[in-house]
């Protein structure tokens, strides 16, 4: 039987990073939890939800964009540390907000994935992996390719610490104390592991989403590292976060894609390699950030989702859903509409102090030029599949209305089928210039394009260069240009070493 569950806003904050929103373990006093996000502004919010309405528990300064949020605590006890990551500096917050832990790490690149156990913390940058202990660094690890997360587990009658580590070059590895002990392909890709809560941090098994859409597991047992697909891709989007929800049906797998569908897959505590059933589906509407699953508004477990422009929602039973006008309560109603009124005669006068600011400016003889801001994109480019056909994604935190694409060598290009694409005429009838339109839907934030090189003779070493022109709704008319560049081999991926290359033969 499918869950009949309904979405509910609470918030919006900055752009997100994938798995920046966790949810804080409930108190011995109260039983509703509190939840954290991070975003791109580099502000952590604490929040929590009472009578349908975030109350902010605190919240911290602008800085560096948050690119990783973990909880962590010492051995034993309750994970309700928040640690995050900006740049090379990771920070420790307690509950209340007040800086306990701060660190600045000697890697060169952003940290895209963390975690910490006990007193060890373990950062993922580009392709390092680098381990602390005590706040002293142990050990550095470089991987072949980039690394896309990782999670930690005890090892036995030992203090430690074996990592799981899924990298871009389609691999799954076990390292150990600096040192690789095994190496897996998996042709699927993973790009997001979990650890289910059911088992124990020694048993080294996770699940695992792919870029292909499906979900699979993970699984370290006598030295021997295995995988097993579960859930079969069928076409959805790439998995971009995994969480977990425990109610009285059991434990469920929460998947965020990058198409903007959330599913939950109520899995077999006592055989993780059964296939999971598939018990409810929600499509947000553009690509999910974080999900995770808690008691945040009733007393009964909800999901609670981030999305890319920073909408926090929470999808939960039609039962506790707010009533109707008629069987709600006056005076609720009346706060409700007077908290409304307020907050928009707020933004009413910062949007008019903010004008004039403008104004001023322009108008000071004082030497200066008006740049816009930049405009909020992120875009992907996919190696070929089939066809030579490679996949550009595209993500925008305002809806889209235009894009030009042109390039000086012959492409031939597909689009969303929810966008219109009009091809150019030449102005030469021998000129292999590509000069296209796509117009989108309104309220269009995510779109993908599928491009492929007609004609390789004229390709440079760097590849073929093809330039993209995004124009927003809304005034004043900016646009954003993004460079690409088609490879010469869009088939080659390394994922397997000559050696074992040469066994298999």
């Amino acid at each position: 039987m499918s869950y009949d569950l309904s979405r509910v806003d609470y918030t919006l904050c900055g752009i997100t990073y994938p798995d920046t929103l966790k949810i804080l373990p409930a108190s011995d006093q109260k039983l509703k939890q509190r939840f954290v996000v991070g975003d791109k502004n580099g502000v952590l919010q604490c929040l929590s939800i009472k009578d349908e309405e975030p109350v902010v528990n605190f919240k911290t300064l602008p800085g560096k964009p948050i690119t990783c949020v973990q909880l962590g605590s010492p051995a034993g006890n309750t994970s309700d540390k928040i640690f995050t990551a900006s740049g090379n500096e990771v920070k420790g917050y307690n509950k209340k907000g007040k800086v306990f832990f701060a660190i600045e790490t000697s890697v060169s690149e952003t940290i895209t994935s963390m975690s910490v156990i006990g007193n060890d913390l373990i950062l993922c940058s580009g392709r390092t992996i680098t381990f602390y202990r005590d706040l002293q660094e142990l050990y550095t690890y470089i991987c072949d390719d980039r690394v896309l997360d990782s999670t930690p587990f005890s090892t036995p009658n030992s203090v430690r610490v074996r990592l799981l580590v899924i990298i871009a070059n389609k691999e799954a590895l076990i390292v150990e104390n600096g040192k690789l002990l095994q190496k897996l392909y998996v042709s699927a890709g993973p790009t997001s592991i979990t650890v289910p809560p059911f088992i124990g941090h020694v048993d080294v098994s996770a699940i695992y989403g792919s870029a292909d859409g499906s979900i699979g597991v993970l699984s370290y047992q006598e030295s021997e590292l295995n995988s097993k697909c579960l859930v079969p891709g069928a076409g959805l989007g790439s998995v971009t976060c995994l969480g977990w929800l425990n109610n009285s049906s059991g434990y469920h797998l929460a998947v965020g894609r990058h198409d903007g569908s959330i599913q939950l897959h109520l899995l077999n505590s006592e055989n993780l390699n059964d296939k999971p059933r598939l018990k409810f589906t929600y499509f947000s509407g553009e690509p999910v950030t974080s999900v995770c699953g808690g008691v945040i508004s009733t007393d009964e477990p909800e999901l609670i989702a981030a999305t890319f422009s920073g909408r926090i929602f929470g999808l939960r039973s039609n039962r506790f859903m707010p009533g109707n006008i008629s069987s709600a309560s006056l005076d609720v109603l009346a706060t409700r509409r007077s908290k409304l009124e307020a907050e928009v005669a707020k933004l009413e006068k910062q949007a008019i102090s903010e004008r004039e600011k403008y104004q001023r400016n322009t108008r000071s003889f004082l030497s200066g030029v008006s740049v816009p801001p930049l405009l909020e994109i992120e875009y992907e480019l996919t190696g070929a599949t089939h066809n030579n056909w490679q996949e550009v994604k595209l993500i925008s935190a305002v809806p889209l209305d235009v894009l030009f694409v042109y390039c000086e060598n012959k492409l031939e290009i597909q689009t969303d089928s929810t966008a219109v694409l009009s091809i150019c005429t030449q102005q030469e009838n021998n000129s292999p210039e590509l000069l296209a339109t796509i117009r989108c839907q309104a309220g269009t934030r995510r779109l993908w394009m599928r491009i492929r090189i007609l004609d390789d003779k004229e390709t440079k070493m760097e590849g073929t260069r093809v330039l993209i022109y995004v124009l927003p709704t809304g005034a004043p008319r900016v646009a954003r240009l993004i460079k690409l560049y088609l490879s010469l081999l869009p088939h080659y991926s390394k994922y397997e070493s000559p050696d074992i290359e040469n066994k298999q033969r």
